[in-house]
């Protein structure tokens, strides 16, 4: 007989007398107990993510949420990250997140290069925040106190520098501001309101020191107006207005408006390297610098100021105390000229840098739809576009990109014009005006969009369906970023991109974009040169001169012009043109006259033998009648303007 079954017979056990006890062996495990990451094969994951890794000791990639929490030196704030981030609505890391994760949670500088919308932003802002413990609960506040009088005269007397743990540099304010928000949506807040991470933009929100503030062309007019006013009064013995606060005044008031803890500080290079040399912010301290758009910031007019930024850092530093500056660059191109300073720059301790390249390195997402549309020459591109508009195909918002503010000025008249929602932003735009724009264009009070390159850097339109290239872009690099602004996080997105027969020298570069994209080309295209490595150059130093938009065929402008002048007005000033040649170039669309020197034609050979002369009477009229009209040789001749 089973003894055990005869011990146990009749025995019941009661459940809801041990419901303790049961619950007490059988809940569930916490974040705290939970299981190591199960084995990954980074091989395979590198190969199917496109992610090309080089350098010394390469670090794994960080394949999910869960393997960043293993990695992360600050569990409990890792955790909240990770809810943040699966709260916004986001998955599994892209291929740029994952290596750039991997690489910074390492403590390994990264040059990283990934395609447009593929979320190059998170990829370094978050592993910094995983990275930096958070701000004590006292030091941080959800909003930036105004300063009282009492304290801006104490900070007068006393002014404490601001000291970021990390500092990230944009090439635009507006990406700048971008990134801010992206940051402050994972960087969350606690129980209490306050803020686990301060994040910020030097010079916005009375953060840090701006720099003087350039007054636009309308300001100075009217100061100028108003100082030839004040003296008029002054000779007359009237009274004289007392002088506005000029924006230097303004810019001071501004540096004194808030110094306490930034966690995470980005900026544009121009305004830092004013607060680095004003005192407003010190680097010495400063662990991590990320540079967003890298080889924009490493052209000619932003080195001289990034390399005064990454001087800074180490400046002063104690090394022992607070270790060698952590370096990060990311972009969606990345020419080879980048790469070498990059490589002098992050050539620090800890293994040397990391390089990760995912797709192909110059080339847009295959999200995109591209194609080209030869319009002949610059007469045919309005109608083109107007085409364009009533065919179907221009589904709002969209963007068009052409080469210079007064293009984008005229280009969005003729589009206001013709009943459309268009507006335009540009350099010459104030900051306030920029960011009316922008807003505007979100809600969709903006169908249509006309920037020139200042806005092909990184910033993130919600749901653009077209881009337009109106003029021919001055590199691949600025093709990729342009078109880039459409496709994003996986999403489809079209771009369209008109040519002259004056693009068709430079035609070819943007062809092996589109190939390397993916893309369908045609075999004659294909079969084009490649231009020059002079040709490229020259091209990207100077824009091809072009026709003024407000003159082209179909212009509401010219037509106005047209309808004003009498017959014998325009026979006047078809007269008037043999003598002067009217061409459009540079960076501004500025117009430049040359005078024919008409006294030249009497001079050289003009005291010869009048029988000579009488002999070669019929070759000589008709020789003075090309001379009189302006051929291929004198447009030649004129300089563009620059």
């Amino acid at each position: 007989m089973d003894a055990f079954r005869t011990l146990t017979g009749g025995s019941r056990f009661d459940k809801k007398r041990f419901h303790s006890d049961i619950t007490h062996f059988t809940r569930k495990r916490t974040a705290d107990h939970a299981a190591q990451p199960v084995a990954v094969d980074y091989p395979a994951l590198l190969r199917h993510h496109k992610i090309k890794y080089s350098g010394l000791d390469l670090p794994n990639p960080v394949a999910s949420l869960d393997d960043l929490v293993h990695r992360a030196p600050h569990r409990d704030s890792a955790l909240r990250l990770a809810s943040r981030w699966t709260a916004m609505g986001m998955k599994d890391p892209t291929g740029v997140q994952m290596a750039a994760w991997g690489t910074m949670l390492a403590g390994r500088d990264i040059l990283a290069c990934a395609p447009t919308g593929s979320g190059k932003t998170y990829s370094f802002i978050l592993p910094l925040l995983a990275l930096l413990p958070p701000s004590p609960p006292s030091s941080s506040s959800s909003t930036i106190p105004a300063p009282d009088a009492a304290a801006a005269a104490a900070d007068a007397t006393a002014h404490t520098p601001l000291r970021p743990r990390a500092v990230v540099i944009e090439p635009t304010r507006e990406l700048a501001i971008q990134v801010l928000r992206e940051a402050r949506r994972l960087a969350g807040s606690t129980d209490d309101g306050t803020d686990e991470w301060h994040v910020a933009v030097l010079g916005e929100e009375g953060v840090g020191a701006a720099p003087p503030k350039k007054a636009n062309k309308k300001a100075r007019k009217e100061a100028k107006r108003k100082a030839e006013e004040d003296e008029e009064r002054k000779a007359k013995g009237e009274a004289v207005d007392v002088a506005v606060e000029t924006t230097d005044e303004t810019a001071s008031k501004e540096d004194k408006a808030y110094t306490g803890p930034v966690d995470i500080l980005i900026t544009t290079p121009l305004r830092l390297v004013f607060a680095i040399q004003s005192g407003a912010v010190s680097l010495s301290s400063t662990q991590h610098i990320i540079l967003d758009e890298a080889d924009k910031l490493f052209e000619l007019n932003f080195l001289e100021q990034t390399d005064e930024i990454l001087a800074a850092c180490d400046k002063g530093r104690d090394v022992a105390r607070d270790g060698e500056v952590r370096k990060g660059m990311f972009s969606a191109t990345m020419p080879s000229s980048v790469e070498e300073l990059a490589k002098g720059v992050m050539a620090g301790a800890g293994g040397g840098m990391v390089r990760a390249i995912v797709g192909h390195k110059e080339a847009a997402t295959s999200t995109i739809d591209q194609s080209l549309l030869f319009v002949n020459t610059e007469d045919h591109k309005l109608l083109s576009l107007r085409d364009l508009i009533s065919g179907g195909t221009f589904t709002p918002p969209v963007l068009i990109f052409v080469q210079s503010v007064t293009r984008a000025k005229e280009l969005a008249n003729e589009l206001v014009l013709d009943g459309i929602n268009a507006d335009a932003i540009h350099a010459d735009r104030s900051p306030a005006e920029r960011d009316d724009v922008v807003a505007r264009f979100a809600r969709g009070d903006v169908w249509c969009l006309i920037c020139t390159d200042v806005m092909s850097r990184g910033v993130d339109f919600k749901g653009v369906k077209l881009v337009i290239n109106y003029d021919f872009p001055q590199s691949a690099m600025s093709y990729i970023h342009r078109i880039g602004r459409t496709g994003r996080a996986g999403k489809p997105g079209r771009a369209v991109t008109f040519f002259t027969k004056a693009d068709s020298g430079h035609l070819k570069t943007i062809v092996n974009v589109m190939r390397a994209s993916g893309c369908p080309v045609a075999d004659w295209l294909l079969a084009l040169p490649n231009p020059s490595q002079d040709a490229k150059k020259a091209l990207r130093l100077r824009p091809i001169g072009r026709k003024d938009i407000s003159r082209t065929q179909g212009s509401g402008a010219a037509e106005r012009d047209d309808a004003v002048e009498g017959e014998g007005e325009r026979r006047v000033k078809r007269e008037k043109r043999g003598a002067k040649v009217r061409v459009m170039g540079g960076k501004e669309g500025v117009f430049k006259r040359r005078k024919e020197d008409e006294g030249a034609k009497g001079t050289g050979k003009g005291k010869g033998d009048k029988g000579a002369q009488g002999a070669s009477s019929g070759t000589a009229g008709k020789s003075a009648d090309k001379e009189e009209r302006p051929g291929k040789k004198a447009k030649r001749e004129v300089a563009l303007d620059e």
